[in-house]
C-alpha cells in the first residue's frame, strides 16, 4: 500500500497525519484541515503536493470542520479508493475487469458516480438514460498512461456547499434529484425504492426554477408592500378628513342652532352626540384596519428579508421552502384594500317650516354601518330551503348609531356562492325605509353561502349558510306499494306494542311512540331498533292512563298527552319526569280527553282537547295562551279534533275527526279554512286521525277508515296516496293508521294501529 501511495506522490506521513486527525477529532479541540497543515511539520516534499494544491478547491471556510468524523473518514476513504483504483489499473499482472452486464465482456471504461466498470454497450446506455447521461466516465487507459495525479484533487475534494445535503434514508448518498410526484429531494438509491416510476428532475434545475419564481414573488411582494403602505396613508388621510368633516358639520350645527338656542339645547346635544358617535365608530374601524395593515406590512418585510437571506446563503431545501413562504406572504397581501369607512357625515339643516318642531329640528346623516346592519331570511327562521324555491332576504340597514338608514343610496355588495362553488352577484333593492331586499332562486342541492358586505365588511348574520334540500317525490315512493321497513309487533315486551296511537321523531331521527294500552312511551332508533322505554300505569307523575299523543320540542323534551288522566306530562329524552299541567274540566287550561300534542320552534305547545271540541295553546311551561273552537250548540262545527301539527308559518293543521276534514287555523286563533269532505275519493276522508307537515309545507294525513295516507300541498293539491285498496300481491296493507310523523330526512312514519306496528315510507 505504501508503494501505491508513493506511485501517486503521497508520502506515508500524509496518511498517518490524516489518520491521526480522524482518530483524535472526537477527543480534541476542533482543528480545521488548514490548521492541520500549519501545525504539522510536513513540507511540500513530504507528500508531493503543496498546501495550496490540496486546499485549492475552496477557502478554509468551505471545508467541513475536522471534528466531523464523517468528513475525515470520507477524505481518507477517497484517497485510499483512488490509490487502490490506480494500483489495480496499473498492476501489470492484474486480472482484466469485466462489465457487470449480462454479456460479461472486458470493461474498457469506468463510471466515477456509479463506481462501476463498463463496456462500450453500457457506456452508450449511460448516455441515453436521463439519470446517468451526465455521469463522468473515464477510459481505463487514461489511468494506465499516466503517473500523474491530475484526477486526485477531484477524488479528494470534500463535498461542496451546494451538494452538502445527504439522504436521511441512504447513508452518504447525495440528494441530487427532485421527485415531482412527491415534491421532495431524493438520492439515486431512492429512485429504486420509494420513488420508483415517479417523475424525476435534477435538483439543480428545480432549484434554478425555484429561484426564478421566488425572484418574481419578491417583486410582487415589494409591489404589495407598496400597496399596503399607500393604503395606510389613505386611511390616515381618511381619518383626518372624517375628523375635519365632523368639525365642519359641528360648526354648521352650532351656526343654525344659535337662532333657536333657548328651545334647541337638548336637540343640539343629541345631534352632536350622534356626530361624535359616528366619528368615533368610523375612526375605530379605520384604526383597526390600519393596525391590521401595519401588521401585514411588518410580516411581509420580515418574509422578504428572510427570503433574501435564504436566496443568498441558503441550501437547496431552504430555497425550496423559501418559495412557499414567499408565495404565502404575497397571497396574504394581494387582496384589494378597500377603506372600511368613508367620510360621509352630513348635517341637514331644518327648513323654515320646521322651526316650530323644536324637538326634531335638524338631522345628522351618515353612511351604512356594516356592523350595525343585519341580514335576515324572510319567512320561517329555518336555515333550510327546498330545491327550486325562491328565497327572500332583507337587509336591515343601520347607520353608526344603530338607527335605520332611511336616506338610502348606499351600495351593498351581495355575493352568492352556490354548492358547485360558482359565485355570482345580486342587486339589493332599496326599499326607502332602511330595508334592502333581494331574492334568490335556489336550483342546486347543498349549501348556498350568502355574503352581504358594505365597504368590505360583513353585516351581522353574514355569511349566511342556506341549506338546500331536494324536493320529495311522494308519488314515486307510493308507487312501490311497500314501506322501507317496519318495526314492532303485538305484545308487552320491550319493542312490542299494544294499540299504539301517537308517534313523533326528534332531530336525530329517533322515533318516540305512545304505546297506549301498555301505558308507556317507547323510543326507537332511526333504523327501528328498540332504545328505551319509560312509564307505568297510574295517576302519579311519570305514570300514564292510555297516553295518546306525543311530541318532542327543540329542547329535546318529550311532551305526552296523558289522555285518560286529562293532563299533559313533560319528560327528558331519557324518561325523567320534568313537569305536568292540566286537569279534567272545560275551563281554560283544563282538558276532557286530550288526544294529541304538538310543539313549534318557539316552544309553544298546542293540544287537541277532544271532548271539549277545541284547541288550546300554552307556553313551554304550560301557561294558557289562547284557544280555538265552537262552544255551546255550535260545537258540531268542530267535532272531536284528533291529530294536530304546526306548519312552517305557525298555522295549526287539525284533523276534524267526526266531520271528516282538515282544519287549518291561523296563528291569531280567530279564523280557519277547511279541506276535504266525507268519502273515499281523493280529497275525501273517513275518520282522519294523525297529521304531519314536512319541510316543504306538504300535509300528510292518516285517513284512518280508508286505511291509507294522503299527501297534499298546502293549497290542497293531491301529491300521493299510500295504502288503501292496492291490487298487488306484494302490497302491505294498513289497518286504521293513526299517529304520523315526518323525519328530518323526509321519511314518513305511521302507526299501523290495527297491526300494532310502525311502517316507514
Amino acid at each position: 500500500m505504501e508503494n501505491s501511495f508513493n506511485n501517486l506522490g503521497i508520502s506515508s506521513n500524509l496518511v498517518q497525519s490524516l489518520t491521526d486527525i480522524s482518530l483524535t477529532s472526537s477527543h480534541t479541540a476542533p482543528v480545521s484541515p488548514v490548521n492541520a497543515f500549519n501545525s504539522n511539520p510536513f513540507s511540500q516534499n513530504d507528500f508531493g503536493l503543496s498546501q495550496s494544491a490540496f486546499m485549492g478547491l475552496g477557502s478554509s471556510h468551505d471545508i467541513p470542520n475536522s471534528t466531523d468524523v464523517s468528513f475525515s473518514t470520507a477524505l481518507i476513504g477517497n484517497i485510499l479508493g483512488s490509490v487502490n483504483l490506480q494500483d489495480d489499473l496499473k498492476r501489470p499482472n492484474s486480472k482484466k475487469n469485466t462489465c457487470s452486464c449480462d454479456d460479461q465482456i472486458v470493461a474498457e471504461y469506468f463510471c466515477h458516480e456509479c463506481n462501476d466498470h463498463l463496456c462500450q454497450k453500457c457506456v452508450s446506455a449511460h448516455h441515453r438514460v436521463r439519470l446517468t447521461k451526465d455521469h463522468k466516465i473515464f477510459k481505463s487507459s487514461d489511468f494506465l498512461d499516466t503517473d500523474s495525479v491530475t484526477s486526485l484533487p477531484y477524488l479528494l475534494s470534500p463535498p461542496s456547499e451546494t451538494a452538502s445535503n445527504y439522504c436521511s434514508t441512504h447513508a452518504n448518498e447525495v440528494l441530487h434529484l427532485f421527485c415531482d410526484t412527491c415534491s421532495a429531494a431524493v438520492c439515486s438509491q431512492c429512485t429504486f425504492h420509494d420513488h420508483s416510476g415517479h417523475s424525476l428532475q435534477y435538483l439543480n434545475q428545480v432549484v434554478e426554477g425555484s429561484k426564478t419564481v421566488t425572484m418574481s414573488l419578491l417583486t410582487d411582494a415589494k409591489n404589495s408592500l407598496q400597496g399596503l403602505e399607500n393604503s395606510i396613508g389613505d386611511i390616515k388621510r381618511m381619518r383626518e378628513s372624517i375628523f375635519n368633516r365632523s368639525k365642519v358639520v359641528e360648526s354648521e350645527i352650532h351656526s343654525v342652532m344659535q337662532k333657536h338656542r333657548a328651545a334647541l339645547d337638548q336637540r343640539e346635544r343629541d345631534l352632536v352626540r350622534r356626530v361624535e358617535q359616528i366619528r368615533l365608530f368610523k375612526s375605530r374601524t379605520l384604526g383597526a384596519q390600519m393596525e391590521s395593515l401595519r401588521l401585514s406590512a411588518r410580516k411581509l418585510k420580515m418574509i422578504i428579508e428572510d427570503v433574501n437571506r435564504t436566496l443568498s446563503s441558503g441550501n437547496n431545501i431552504e430555497i425550496l421552502k423559501a418559495k412557499e413562504k414567499m408565495q404565502a406572504g404575497v397571497n396574504a397581501c394581494q387582496s384589494n384594500i378597500i377603506l372600511a369607512e368613508d367620510e360621509c357625515l352630513i348635517f341637514s339643516p331644518p327648513e323654515s317650516s320646521h322651526f316650530l318642531a323644536l324637538n326634531k329640528i335638524g338631522n345628522v346623516r351618515s353612511s351604512i354601518c356594516a356592523q350595525q346592519s343585519v341580514l335576515i331570511k324572510d319567512g320561517n327562521s329555518s336555515n333550510n330551503s327546498l330545491s327550486g324555491s325562491l328565497v327572500s332576504f332583507t337587509i336591515l340597514a343601520r347607520d353608526h348609531t344603530g338607527e335605520a338608514k332611511v336616506a338610502g343610496g348606499d351600495l351593498l355588495e351581495v355575493k352568492i356562492e352556490k354548492p358547485d362553488n360558482n359565485v355570482f352577484m345580486l342587486d339589493a333593492m332599496d326599499n326607502g325605509d332602511g330595508r334592502y331586499i333581494f331574492q334568490l332562486q335556489v336550483t342546486q342541492d347543498g349549501d348556498y353561502v350568502i355574503s352581504v358586505k358594505y365597504r368590505g365588511i360583513h353585516v351581522c348574520k353574514s355569511p349566511y349558510i342556506l341549506n338546500v334540500k331536494p324536493c320529495v317525490n311522494y308519488a314515486a315512493r307510493a308507487a312501490t306499494c311497500m314501506p322501507i321497513f317496519t318495526f314492532g309487533k303485538e305484545g308487552d315486551k320491550p319493542g312490542e306494542l299494544c294499540r299504539p296511537w301517537g308517534i313523533c321523531s326528534d332531530a336525530q331521527g329517533n322515533f318516540i311512540v305512545a304505546d297506549r294500552s301498555n301505558n308507556r312511551i317507547q323510543i326507537f332508533k332511526p333504523d327501528g331498533n328498540f332504545h328505551l322505554m319509560f312509564g307505568t300505569s297510574g295517576t302519579r307523575p311519570g305514570q300514564f292512563d292510555r297516553p295518546a299523543g306525543v311530541a318532542v320540542d327543540k329542547k329535546e323534551r318529550i311532551i305526552v298527552a296523558d289522555k285518560d288522566n286529562h293532563r299533559i306530562q313533560i319528560f327528558t329524552f331519557d324518561g325523567s319526569f320534568i313537569s305536568t299541567f292540566g286537569e279534567r274540566g272545560s275551563k281554560n287550561g283544563q282538558f276532557n280527553y286530550p288526544w294529541d300534542v304538538a310543539a313549534n320552534s318557539a316552544g309553544v305547545i298546542a293540544v287537541t282537547d277532544t271532548r271539549n271540541h277545541r284547541i288550546q295553546v300554552f307556553t313551554s311551561d304550560g301557561s294558557f295562551i289562547s284557544k280555538y273552537g265552537f262552544e255551546g250548540a255550535m260545537w258540531k262545527h268542530f267535532d272531536s279534533p284528533r291529530g294536530i301539527t304546526f306548519t312552517n308559518e305557525n298555522q295549526l293543521v287539525v284533523t276534524d275527526f267526526n266531520n271528516h276534514r282538515l282544519v287549518t287555523i291561523q296563528p291569531d286563533m280567530q279564523s280557519a279554512r277547511f279541506l276535504g269532505s266525507e268519502g273515499s275519493q281523493t280529497l275525501q276522508f273517513l275518520r282522519p286521525q294523525g297529521v304531519a307537515v314536512d319541510e316543504e309545507g306538504n300535509i300528510v294525513v292518516a285517513d284512518s277508515r280508508n286505511h291509507r295516507l294522503q299527501v297534499f300541498t298546502s293549497s290542497g293539491q293531491l301529491l300521493a296516496v299510500f295504502g288503501g285498496i292496492v291490487h298487488s300481491e306484494h302490497a302491505m296493507q294498513m289497518d286504521r293508521p293513526s299517529g304520523i310523523t315526518v323525519t328530518p330526512d323526509g321519511r314518513i312514519a305511521v302507526v299501523d294501529f290495527g297491526n300494532n306496528r310502525i311502517m316507514v315510507y
